[in-house]
């Protein structure tokens, strides 16, 4: 996710982050998760042995929209291997949309930019769980949907169906809808990830991204009424018209840890372009300034390119940039979300198209704990779009690289409180300190590095972690590894170091 976004060289944090770091809110209010104590090194792996194949979770979707009321209804069918290395008596899947249910008190982090006077709730209501064909029992608390199961042995795929009904919610978030569009976020249900830790079932956190999740495979049907299209984490066939005049549009992805969905009226427009194997399309409002999308598109097509050279291929056929009404930009496999005052002006603003795109790799491709371990991909993220500003909008990367000076000064205020670059997303009671340490001096410790080890071994070492971790999830010592295979062990005492606070150069 961006918190902001460049404008003319000042950087595409700028604004918002100003604004933020005047802002001290209450620490929003959650519930631990079960069984996620612990650091976090090399607790993300899943406790099986390495002669164990890892099976992907399969899901397969099918809904209808209402359009005019905002509701979805319909069923996902679940085929899920128990890859956990031991028997299991329960499953549990995240069912993010409850957290705007009503009732709910979403007060600090990000919520005072997504929930306003105008706001309405939503939720999403699981009407009926089958287990291998048979009636199922199940809970919904909060945002976890827990399925007790007869024993579930180690190695073996079980069948789910479940059965659901969900009302949109009205906010400036990454689920929500205006009078153009529904866009849906971390909307289906996905299984929890099982690690050393057990079943790990964090809440959805103000701040941050706060998302963990393993990589599956995806099959979404969705009818919508005939004047509506849809841009998708996959890549859509032909519509089917259906008797009642309807479409129903078919998609199907798989190596993708979450699928987003946009649903558009007939006022949203296209620009396409080939990307190597990859079609990348930019959506925007006729109203929209055209300039500043056509601008966001070049840079989004550019990114994609130049990402791939560096870092490893995309390799997937469709790539989407779609303007919404949430407050910031927002990155999801095969899609990004674009604010819509990023469009409504010629000024050239394309931060942040840069900053999801860059997330493809890192977040997408390579996986990490976004709640216990957010530089993982932010750092590497933020780090990544100025590498790529320096060299193709040099007035941008500039900017960034100016607004990152003056936003890593003062981080010891944060620092002597406990809250470092390597904190978890719970640590952080604002969004200025998560910006400041996550985003920024997270980036800052990779210029250092790279300063030292130069571009070439940089980007060496980023193409092995990105080889080795594809698909997978990755943790902090993992990355670290992959340094110090190469570099020796001082690598390992040059993060540790910058992740708890201190700034030591690297020799």
């Amino acid at each position: 996710m961006n918190n902001g976004e460049t404008k003319k060289g000042r950087g595409y944090w700028l604004a918002a982050v100003l604004i933020a770091l005047a802002v001290f809110c209450a620490v929003c209010k959650e519930k631990n998760s079960k069984e996620t104590t612990g650091t976090n090194k090399g607790d993300n792996k899943a406790p099986t042995s390495e002669a164990e194949e890892f099976i992907p979770t399969e899901y397969d979707s099918s809904m209808k929209v209402n359009v005019e009321e905002k509701t979805l209804t319909g069923a996902l069918k679940v085929k899920a291997t128990n890859n956990t290395g031991k028997n299991q008596d329960k499953i549990y899947f995240h069912v993010y949309p409850n957290q705007f249910r009503e009732a709910v008190d979403l007060l600090g982090g990000f919520w005072h930019q997504i929930i306003d006077e105008n706001s309405e709730p939503g939720s999403m209501e699981v009407t009926e769980v089958q287990v291998n064909g048979k009636g199922g029992s199940f809970e919904i608390k909060d945002t976890v949907l827990e399925i007790p199961l007869d024993k579930w042995k180690k190695g073996e795929a079980i069948d789910l169906e479940l059965k659901f009904t969900m009302k949109v919610p009205k906010n400036n978030g990454r689920f929500a809808y205006d009078e153009n569009g529904i866009w849906l976020g971390n909307w289906i249900p996905i299984q929890a990830v099982y690690d050393k830790r057990g079943w790990v079932t964090d809440p959805y956190h103000s701040v941050g991204v706060p998302f963990y999740s393993q990589v599956g495979k995806y099959t979404v049907k969705v009818t919508v009424p005939n004047n509506y299209k849809i841009a998708s984490t996959g890549k859509e066939e032909e519509a089917v018209k259906e008797q009642d005049g309807t479409l129903t549009f078919t998609t199907s992805i798989e190596n993708v840890r979450d699928f987003a969905m946009v649903i558009m009226d007939e006022n949203y427009q296209k620009l396409s372009d080939q990307v190597g194997e990859t079609t990348v399309n930019t959506w925007y409002l006729a109203s929209d300034s055209q300039e500043a999308a056509k601008q966001n598109h070049e840079a989004g097509i550019k990114a994609l390119s130049y990402f791939s050279e560096v870092y490893g291929p995309y390799p997937f056929p469709e790539y989407d940039i779609v303007r919404t009404g949430m407050f910031t930009a927002m990155e999801y496999p095969g899609l990004i979300y674009l604010p819509k005052n990023i469009l409504e002006s010629n000024e050239t603003e394309i931060g942040s198209v840069v900053h999801e795109t860059a997330h493809q790799w890192w977040y997408g491709m390579v996986g990490n704990d976004e709640v216990k371990e957010p530089w993982l991909d932010e750092a590497l993220a933020t780090y990544a779009s100025t590498r790529f500003m320096l060299e193709e909008f040099p007035e941008h990367g500039a900017g960034d690289l100016e607004m990152r000076k003056h936003m890593t000064q003062g981080t010891e205020v944060h620092e002597r409180g406990g809250i470092f670059i390597g904190s978890p997303v719970d640590k952080f009671k604002n969004i200025g300190a998560y910006s400041q340490l996550v985003y920024q001096k997270g980036a800052l410790m990779l210029e250092n590095l790279e300063k030292e080890i130069g571009k070439e071994k940089m980007d060496q070492m980023l193409q092995t972690y990105f080889i080795e971790y594809q698909y997978e999830i990755a943790s902090g010592n993992d990355f670290i590894s992959v340094f110090s295979e190469e570099l020796g062990p001082e690598a390992k005492d040059y993060f540790e170091a910058w992740l708890s606070g201190k700034e030591p150069e690297f020799k």
